[in-house]
């Protein structure tokens, strides 16, 4: 199962549990009664959203992959060569950037020089005349 699938379910049977036990501390019985269906719900509901809340919150961020500073060759999922160049902290500071259309073959290319992108070169050729 997945950690996304499992974290609501915990925090439900939590929530649960809580809703039993708050019922009965408001009511200041010496014994533990189960409560009535509509208390349960709304308790259980209300403790669920706000542990849900809390649990969001206090969550670690998930740090972003930066790629060390280095020549490198991207592809893309159909393996075709998408930047070529030098990298710092993770961006693109000098060498090609291929663009692709949407039927996967290539529109035109882009030279980057100081991570500004500042060539534009179509690849279609010209007939001759």
């Amino acid at each position: 199962m997945k950690k996304t699938f499992i974290e609501p379910i915990i925090i439900l049977i939590i929530a649960m549990a809580f809703a039993i036990l708050a019922i009965n501390l408001f009511k200041m019985n010496k014994t533990i009664e189960l409560p009535t269906i509509d208390d349960f719900i709304i308790v259980t509901l209300a403790s669920f959203a706000m542990m849900s809340v809390v649990v969001h919150l206090f969550r670690p961020k998930e740090k972003e992959f930066v790629l060390p500073d280095d020549y490198y060759e991207i592809f893309n999922e159909r393996k075709q060569l998408v930047k070529k160049g030098m990298f710092e902290r993770g961006k693109q500071v000098s060498g090609i950037k291929h663009v692709y259309k949407k039927d996967g073959t290539l529109s035109h290319t882009e030279k980057c020089i100081n991570g500004v992108y500042t060539q534009d070169t179509p690849t279609t050729k010209k007939a001759a005349l």
